[in-house]
């Protein structure tokens, strides 16, 4: 074991919950490392001094969450694709005098996608949602070929919005949530990016948007995942939580900080255990 410490953090309010310091922890011990990860409660007005005081005290890294991922864009010297696409960073690693920004939510999916053996390439994919959470997977989604993506949204404009946003990308077009259109039927694979789960509420799906072999990912996890595992259930379709994405998120930031990738099945593993 290295007993000099990769001195990381993760930001955000809340962030109590937060699972980043046990997920790279385990990554840490299948290279050796030491990872010094703790939790940090910041405002979108306080960031700029935590992140000031995590490089004052050694921080090589951070991840950001709710709220301060698009915030977090202004702090950054230098932006990767993804960050740039999504409009949102969730990974800062120290640069200089400055950080770098990253956005490893689309990578992560696809990771656990991979994972899962759910094919992207040639695909027909619904995503419920049009919010921050879409943006930030859409552009590595798109990178992986499908067929076509389709935005279903309660607002038709903000759906539109990240359309013309993503156009040049791939084939992707949106409608009404009440007003889905043909797209919406018969896909291989359907992200749920709403986050609805959290107040225990599913978004209205219909059976006939899914194909009856095809995937249902809910970009939720733990007690938010419920209402879509319950519609699953009713509906003999195959739902997945995005515990997997979580962790595959986090591997590749790992990887952004210290230059290791990370195995993510036996970490999901251990944190659904």
């Amino acid at each position: 074991m290295n007993d000099t410490p990769v001195k990381l953090a993760v930001l955000g309010d809340p962030i109590a919950h937060s699972r980043s310091p046990d997920i790279h922890a385990l990554f840490g011990q299948q290279f050796g490392l030491t990872i010094d990860y703790v939790r940090i409660q910041s405002s979108i007005a306080a960031l700029p001094a935590r992140l000031q005081a995590l490089r004052s005290a050694g921080g090589q890294g951070a991840n950001l969450t709710v709220p301060l991922k698009e915030a977090g864009l202004a702090m950054c010297q230098r932006l990767d694709t993804a960050a740039r696409q999504a409009g949102a960073v969730n990974t800062l690693k120290r640069d200089g005098e400055g950080w770098q920004g990253y956005n490893t939510d689309g990578g992560g999916l696809l990771l656990d996608l991979a994972r899962l053996g759910v094919a992207v390439k040639g695909a027909r994919v619904l995503i419920i949602g049009a919010g921050g959470a879409t943006a930030g997977i859409l552009g590595p989604l798109l990178a992986a070929k499908p067929k076509q993506v389709h935005l279903l949204n309660r607002s038709p404009e903000r759906a539109r919005a990240l359309v013309e946003r993503f156009a040049s990308l791939g084939q992707v077009t949106s409608a009404a949530l009440n007003a889905p259109g043909k797209a919406a039927l018969d896909n291989d694979l359907l992200i749920q990016s709403t986050s609805l789960g959290h107040a225990g509420l599913c978004p209205p799906l219909q059976a006939d948007w899914l194909k009856p072999d095809g995937t249902l990912y809910d970009l939720n996890y733990g007690p938010a995942f419920a209402p879509v595992a319950e519609w699953s259930r009713a509906h003999s379709r195959t739902a997945v939580d995005g515990l997997g994405m979580l962790v595959g998120q986090a591997a590749l930031a790992f990887e952004i900080w210290t230059g290791h990738r990370p195995a993510i099945e036996p970490v999901i593993e251990a944190i659904r255990g």
